[in-house]
């Protein structure tokens, strides 16, 4: 007889164990099963009774089984369908209504911030960047909260607070923004750069390397050369300070001016991780990625309807606005183009322009004579109230042939009877006119036609 596993295991049931090398596993009670929609399996009889078990032609009741909660069918879950993604005239409507809400500027303003917000994630696709100049008449007029609602809409913003001009190189000259000649950008530049308080930054010489760096980036196949690499830092930019931009630099800007806010009005408060921020970051983004292919096909040419008297490089911020603006449809073709005149005509100008502008002003409203003598001609610009030439006294003359020699214009000798007077002939200013000044505005003429039939008046009623 052999006292193998199995003649054992039918005098010692606790035989049938596993051995020491392999212990049992402890059975665990497993919850009851849930079906799809999240109900427990009905049972197996009907609940109305105790459960009957047949063994034997004799009939068993489970003293333990009790009745079950009759089961209710759900019925089936229908899927909400997400709301369709605003269209991109309301989008554009809502970020220009968040900007009013916390800062005190006019519509034209709201206009180009929410264009320029637009413009942040897109502007890899036009060859020139748009610049912002924020800035006020006086302090505390929401600059630092302009480029915080800015950032918070922006794509991929960087932001620096009065930091020194060797703190912003050393942050913008990385490997990232390094570009060869035969390899260009290992990925896009990942910034939209905002300076705050630009004044603890710039000096006042244009003889700067941080100007030449941001100077570079407003087009798109410039780069900045430091040592034996070359960097690109392409990509809208913001600045605000209380002092005026280097000269070179805010030719590259769209002024942007604030006011501080009246006692009366109501601004509200901003919080960064505001829900209609967020909302709009996300549209925008959405937006930019739709139109990736139409906004490329558009940038290989000039936008329609350009305002004219604009420079080269007002021309370069305008264009990639235009092209958003025309994109988007609706009111904000329009919108775009009178806001970027209003902006533009607030750009500060070298004194010789201003000049320039202000003789131009007294020949046209003289008539246009064919000429004008030294003398008369500063008599009438020292009655141009807040005119820096307004308070010139001893030198004037020799002042304001200094400020016109870079145009090529010169006074010249007239000869009235037995007197020679120095004086400047009309003919000399038209072509400096037409190439640094915009065209006369259709308003200035109807004001000369209105004086013109004032004094024709007064004459008549004198005779």
């Amino acid at each position: 007889m052999k006292f193998n596993r199995e003649y054992l295991s039918k005098f010692l049931p606790a035989f049938t164990r596993k051995p020491k090398s392999q212990p049992a596993r402890k059975r665990v009670p497993q919850p009851p099963l849930e079906n799809k929609r999240g109900a427990q399996p009905p049972p197996a009889a009907s609940s109305s009774s105790a459960l009957q078990k047949s063994q034997g032609g004799k009939e068993l009741t489970e003293p333990h089984s009790a009745p079950q909660t009759p089961i209710k069918l759900q019925s089936p879950v229908v899927a909400q369908a997400t709301p369709a993604p605003p269209s991109p005239i309301e989008m554009l409507d809502s970020v220009s209504k968040f900007l009013r809400q916390h800062l005190v500027c006019d519509e034209h303003q709201l206009t180009l911030l929410t264009l320029w917000v637009a413009h942040t994630w897109c502007f890899r696709h036009f060859r020139s960047a748009a610049y912002l100049h924020v800035r006020s008449a006086e302090s505390q007029s929401a600059k630092t909260l302009c480029l915080d609602l800015l950032a918070a809409l922006s794509d991929s913003p960087w932001t620096a607070s009065g930091a020194s001009w060797r703190s912003i190189m050393e942050n913008l000259l990385t490997p990232d923004h390094r570009v060869t000649i035969s390899q260009p950008l290992a990925r896009p530049t990942p910034y939209t750069i905002f300076l705050d308080d630009y004044h603890h930054t710039f000096a006042s010489g244009e003889r700067q390397p941080v100007l030449g760096l941001l100077n570079s980036g407003s087009h798109a196949d410039s780069t900045y050369v430091d040592g034996i690499f070359r960097y690109s830092v392409f990509g809208p930019k913001a600045l605000a300070g209380n002092a005026a931009l280097p000269r070179s630099l805010a030719s590259r800007c769209i002024p942007i001016v604030l006011r501080r806010k009246k006692p009366s009005d109501v601004i509200a408060r901003f919080n960064p991780g505001a829900s209609p921020a967020t909302q709009l970051f996300r549209s925008l983004g959405a937006w930019a990625a739709a139109n990736a292919a139409a906004l490329a096909q558009a940038a290989r040419q000039l936008p329609s309807r350009i305002p004219p008297g604009l420079s080269a490089r007002e021309q370069d911020c305008a264009e990639p606005l235009l092209h958003i603006a025309d994109r988007i449809g609706g009111p904000w073709p329009d919108r775009a183009r009178k806001a970027l005149v209003a902006a533009f005509s607030l750009a500060s100008c070298s004194a010789s322009l201003e000049l320039l502008a202000d003789i131009r002003a007294v020949f046209f409203l003289k008539d246009d004579p064919s000429h004008l003598l030294t003398k008369d001609l500063l008599d009438s610009l020292k009655n141009l109230e807040y005119r820096p030439w307004a308070g010139w006294t001893s030198g004037a003359a020799r002042r304001m042939a200094t400020l016109l020699h870079g145009f090529g214009i010169a006074s010249r000798n007239f000869h009235k009877g037995s007197d020679c007077l120095k004086g400047y002939p009309r003919d000399q200013f038209l072509e400096a006119w037409e190439r640094y000044l915009a065209p006369i505005p259709q308003d200035w003429h109807d004001y000369r036609a209105k004086l013109k039939k004032d004094a024709e008046v007064a004459r008549a009623q004198t005779t």
